[in-house]
């Protein structure tokens, strides 16, 4: 999946890396910075972006009870348009 700025330039690629029953991963591939890697758990819908060892944005289910509500928390230094993803 491509991710595009409101120009159709696109910002990153993201990739699924690898497969596992419980815990995903994918490589999100920024052109003008650092990679990210996604991991999280599908059952629980808790995913952690990180760029390297240091956590740049959380994404999660638990913090809501409503159904398909998530809370996102993204770094200062993030572009928060790579993090969010698409309606």
């Amino acid at each position: 999946m491509e991710v595009e700025n409101p120009d159709g330039r696109t910002l990153a690629t993201v990739k699924k890396a690898l497969i596992t029953p419980i815990r995903e991963r994918w490589v999100v591939k920024i052109g003008d910075g650092p990679d990210l890697d996604i991991q999280g758990n599908i059952l629980d819908h808790e995913y952690t972006f990180t760029d390297g060892r240091t956590a740049v944005a959380t994404v999660s289910k638990r913090w809501f009870r409503i159904a398909d509500t998530y809370g996102v928390e993204v770094a200062p230094s993030q572009n928060p348009v790579v993090i969010l993803p698409p309606p």
